[in-house]
């Protein structure tokens, strides 16, 4: 758990400073052995952004958890995400605010 979220912290302080349309990310944990990253961005691009500059931390992270991935919003903005997270639960928007 600490290998992981030392890397899940390496991301936050790398993507605090390059993704200027990352409207928050934050990690949060459940007891001793449970880690969850909630995060936000603007729009799918700027997700497909993070991605991106991101991806070579990934392999990292499975290397020390497991990790299940939930990406949720507009269809229109998710759908380009699913070719690069083909293993991610995806969740389109109905309504809300």
């Amino acid at each position: 758990m600490d290998q992981c979220i030392a890397l899940l912290e390496e991301i936050l302080v790398l993507t605090k400073a390059n993704e200027p349309d990352c409207l928050f990310f934050n990690i949060t944990t459940c007891g001793s052995d449970k880690a969850y990253v909630r995060e936000a961005y603007k729009d799918g691009a700027a997700a497909l952004f993070h991605l991106k500059n991101m991806g070579h931390m990934i392999p990292k992270l499975f290397e020390v958890s497991d990790i299940t991935v939930q990406v949720q919003g507009p269809a229109i903005e998710i759908e380009p995400l699913k070719e690069i997270l083909p293993d991610a639960d995806f969740y389109e928007a109905i309504s809300g605010f």
